[in-house]
């Protein structure tokens, strides 16, 4: 482990907080084995642990279903906070906003020919209109997904605008949501994935409400990541851990980096254990 952890450094942590896609999951996007086992231990030691992910909520809590112990999720980049099992927005979009955001995108997604689209999601529900492989990874990640023939028609209060792209989203970010990052958060949580929230809303300021509501600290959070969705939840944990294959501004903000072998955030929360212990 670069950055090499100082004997204790971590024996005051009380909040982990981890990504999921890239980080935590193995390459298959499932929860290595033991996972679990290790949530159950810090728990035990007393430390709370959190997921934080662009995925829904219901995507989170399927991968650690029969895991006990967890019950505060950060969802949606942010976009919804669990806490106790109860769901809540941190904030909505627009209508207004959304009509022109689908527009845009639809726009731009026919001018190119591209395999991409738009997913809107609310706290529990996410709609699409497309199927085959747009419909695929959607699923991935927004288990309670409907489809529709006009996006435009749904009437649920919209947390998230997703736009998935099966190359890349760098286009649609440069050609149609760098427009919108005035009004809207705009946020790149991985190679096909990108999403548009309300104005403020990231991972960060979700970490900061929950860490004022648990009493904890920067000094006591440790904070595990790998694309430009976590920057904000570095800012607000002074044990940051970047992956080897994380994006330039993550391994430039990390104050520790994890080998590209193994389970290394597993390994790593092992070592967390034992400060904690004493």
């Amino acid at each position: 482990m670069r950055g090499d952890l100082a004997p204790g450094e971590l024996a005051d942590v009380r909040l982990v907080v981890s990504d999921l896609d890239g980080t935590l999951l193995a390459p298959d996007r499932t929860l290595p084995a033991g996972t679990g086992d290790l949530v159950t231990e810090l728990v035990a030691a007393g430390v709370t642990f959190v997921p934080a992910s662009g995925r829904a909520y219901r995507s989170q809590a399927e991968l650690f279903d029969g895991v006990r112990d967890i019950d505060t999720f950060i969802a949606d980049n942010g976009a919804v906070l669990v806490e106790q099992g109860a769901a809540r927005a941190t904030g909505t979009l627009d209508p207004g906003l959304v009509r022109e955001l689908l527009a845009a995108v639809r726009q731009h997604v026919a001018a190119g020919e591209r395999r991409s689209t738009a997913v809107v999601c609310g706290i529990d529900d996410a709609w699409a209109e497309v199927d085959g492989e747009l419909w695929d990874e959607a699923l991935n990640y927004h288990p309670r997904l409907t489809r529709v023939d006009r996006l435009e028609d749904v009437t649920d209060t919209v947390i998230k605008v997703a736009i998935v792209d099966l190359e890349s989203t760098e286009s649609v970010d440069r050609e149609v949501l760098r427009a919108f990052a005035s009004r809207a958060q705009v946020t790149r949580s991985g190679t096909q994935w990108a999403d548009v929230t309300s104005l403020g809303v990231t991972k960060g300021q979700a970490l900061r409400d929950l860490q004022a509501r648990l009493g904890v600290t920067p000094d006591q959070t440790a904070v595990f990541g790998d694309h430009l969705n976590d920057l904000e939840m570095f800012a607000e944990a002074t044990h940051t851990f970047a992956v080897a294959h994380a994006q330039p501004e993550i391994l430039a903000a990390a104050r520790h980096h994890l080998p590209d072998v193994g389970e290394p955030v597993q390994g790593a929360i092992r070592r967390l254990l034992d400060d904690v212990r004493g």
